[in-house]
């Protein structure tokens, strides 16, 4: 069982941080793998993450972004979007079983590079969040 989280608390609403997570594929660090929705944010829309394919879970505006990645995470990642004193606190959270050779890709190589690519991530976030509410 995998139980990964990252924290950060951004200043803005969950509504100005949603704004701007839903655009996550332009907050991925360009120097690291891929990650493309094609069709969108909505339940059951493609997702292309690297060499994985899978299928967006959960779409619940300024709450949470859910990614249901099948039988290789059993519960899947994504965000959680939680009201706090100065702001809103994401939670990026991994959890689940893992399965074949993700099995032994994840301690070896994956999880280091999660790490790396969440904490980009919510730097971005941060970054864009901050600057659209000094507009």
């Amino acid at each position: 069982m995998v139980c990964n989280v990252h924290e950060r608390v951004i200043p803005g609403s969950p509504e100005e941080v949603w704004t701007v997570l839903i655009g996550i594929e332009k907050l991925w660090p360009a120097d690291i793998g891929s990650f493309r929705l094609p069709d969108g944010v909505h339940p059951g829309a493609p997702v292309h993450h690297g060499p994985w394919r899978y299928v967006v879970g959960a779409v619940e505006p300024g709450r949470r972004l859910w990614f249901d990645t099948g039988k290789v995470l059993s519960e899947g990642h994504g965000f959680v979007l939680i009201p706090v004193e100065g702001g809103t606190l994401v939670r990026h959270e991994l959890k689940g079983r893992l399965s074949g050779t993700f099995r032994l890709l994840w301690p070896l190589v994956v999880r280091r590079l999660h790490d790396k690519v969440v904490e980009h991530i919510l730097e971005a976030l941060e970054r864009e969040v901050t600057r659209n509410h000094a507009r």
